[in-house]
């Protein structure tokens, strides 16, 4: 059985304002105000809880000019982690099947197969690899690995590639989602 739990960055600050809203219904009550609050959620099964860090994950580039994307073909490389932390194998349900394996989907705005940049550079796209030199396609999973108990840190190359356009000089920025689907 598959089972899919996404991951958003934006839902933490959506969860941290809820609980403050949560927070100030006594003290709006006590003035005679009232309102509303709704909420919903779900409590899923995982095997590993993520750790994210800081609730925006930025990567800076740096400056990389025109000519190395012209002579290599691509920028220099940058590297980040997914860290999964207090994975365990086993189900809570005891009637389904332990977990054993997962796989990583990166999406985001395509571009000749890698992730379409905006700002005034053009020219350019971002190209994800993993760890063992499998190439993101957005929206398509990554080749399945192997859950082990404890922590894990998948990691992760990016860097700026042509994509067969034109090269202009300029600020670029992208944003790139993650997914991971467990079995």
């Amino acid at each position: 059985m598959r089972r899919t739990y996404p991951f958003r960055l934006y839902m933490a600050p959506l969860l941290l304002a809820g609980s403050a809203l949560g927070a100030l219904t006594p003290a709006i009550a006590a003035s005679d105000a009232f309102g509303r609050v709704n909420m919903k959620g779900a409590i899923v099964e995982t095997p590993c809880a993520i750790d994210v860090g800081d609730r925006d994950q930025t990567l800076l580039m740096g400056t990389v000019p025109i000519s190395q994307i012209l002579r290599d073909g691509r920028g220099p490389e940058k590297t980040f982690a997914i860290r999964l932390f207090d994975c365990t194998l086993a189900a809570i349900n005891p009637l389904r099947p332990g977990w054993k394996t997962f796989q990583v989907t990166f999406d985001g705005d395509a571009d000749n197969g890698h992730f379409k940049t905006l700002g005034e550079a053009s020219g350019i796209a971002m190209m994800i690899r993993d760890g063992q030199g499998n190439i993101a396609t957005p929206g398509a999973a990554l080749p399945t690995g192997n859950l082990t108990p404890g922590d894990m840190h998948l990691r992760y190359t990016l860097n700026l590639v042509g994509n067969k356009a034109n090269l202009r000089a300029g600020d670029y920025r992208t944003t790139i989602r993650f997914r991971l689907d467990y079995n």
